[in-house]
């Protein structure tokens, strides 16, 4: 019985994923708002803070079977100002970039599931203790996500982890709008 519901339910994914996956090809943009969330050693206490972010993407998409299409996509982040008090003085970091990813995108119907990876070409001064420095560098990210969509107007809910290279760790959970053409 479990075999027969299991197949069944196989059958409508697959059969409602292949009329939106067809219509799903070409150029998108979009914009996102969401939670950015830094944590480094300051070598004078644990830095572990969060603020509003922001983003904005254009990218492509391709079909290639029913069940799977690529996107490669484009784009800019701003990771906020997270700051906090460390060892009694203010710590902040100001960190954004531009960023390119190719996206594995699993339509089912109107819902996509995907995974994300890409570069980021980021800027980041960090203030504190006295000092400011400013740094920048290249350096990869991956994350997950769902959308919805329906005809050309969707949302998507992502959270997307960057190796920012001497930062402990870099996340980033987000809501976007995106318009297909």
């Amino acid at each position: 019985m479990k075999r027969i519901a299991l197949t069944a339910l196989a059958a409508v994914l697959l059969g409602l994923s292949i009329p939106y996956a067809h219509a799903a090809s070409g150029f998108y943009l979009g914009a996102g708002l969401g939670q950015s969330t830094v944590r480094d050693d300051t070598g004078s206490g644990e830095f572990d803070a969060s603020d509003v972010a922001f983003k904005a993407f254009v990218g492509y998409r391709f079909n290639l079977i029913p069940i799977i299409d690529l996107a490669a996509e484009g784009g800019y982040t701003d990771f906020g100002k997270p700051s906090q008090s460390v060892g009694g003085q203010n710590v902040l970091f100001k960190l954004h970039g531009l960023n390119a990813a190719g996206l594995l995108i699993f339509p089912l119907g109107p819902v996509d599931l995907y995974g994300k990876v890409g570069v980021l070409s980021w800027s980041l001064e960090a203030s504190g203790f006295g000092t400011t420095s400013s740094t920048t560098g290249t350096d990869p990210f991956y994350g997950v996500g769902v959308g919805f969509r329906f005809g050309g107007v969707g949302i998507r809910g992502e959270y997307e982890q960057y190796q920012i290279k001497d930062v402990d760790r870099v996340r980033m959970l987000s809501v976007s709008a995106v318009f297909q053409f």
